[in-house]
């Protein structure tokens, strides 16, 4: 019995190296274990007054500045697979949303200064859509600005090969 022919789909994908993930995250439980032992000393009373201050509004704003990353990073590393994106002939997959080329209208990289809350804010890739709608698919600083920029033009280029496609 003969198998019905489908139809051979590009898929591709932009991938992050979990090792990145790993070090990166490595090195913010590091840091935020350097602020809980300034807590500690705190506590155990081993600071003097003026080193309290300075102790306990490092360890404050080391938890509050490294402690979303610490959790970002651990949350890629334990993803599987680890792709940020990926796309096929039909539609590009973001994370459990599945938008059609058709709706794409262009594809940026945008690096925003600084999130609210003066959390570090990754660059992301931004789907402009034909509804005026945006999506953004954040890269979480798990690629290097050389990786960014080749997926980006590639992203670009397959967007413009849907296009002309159509």
């Amino acid at each position: 019995m003969q198998q019905p022919e489908t139809p051979e789909r590009n898929n591709q994908h932009i991938r992050y190296r979990r090792s990145t993930a790993l070090w990166k995250g490595s090195l913010c439980f590091l840091l935020l274990l350097l602020c809980v032992i300034l807590l500690w000393i705190i506590v155990d009373g081993q600071a003097e007054r003026l080193e309290t201050i300075y102790y306990s509004i490092a360890a404050v704003l080391g938890m509050w500045l490294i402690g979303p990353l610490f959790f970002m990073f651990l949350s890629r590393l334990t993803r599987n697979p680890a792709v940020l994106l990926s796309w096929d002939d039909e539609s590009i997959r973001t994370g459990k949303r599945k938008i059609p080329w058709s709706q794409i209208r262009k594809v940026e990289l945008a690096s925003p200064a600084r999130s609210k809350w003066l959390l570090s804010a990754s660059p992301m890739f931004v789907l402009y859509l034909k509804d005026g709608t945006r999506s953004h698919v954040q890269t979480d600083h798990l690629l290097s600005k050389k990786e960014l920029n080749q997926a980006v033009v590639l992203l670009q280029q397959t967007l413009q090969e849907q296009q002309q496609a159509r």
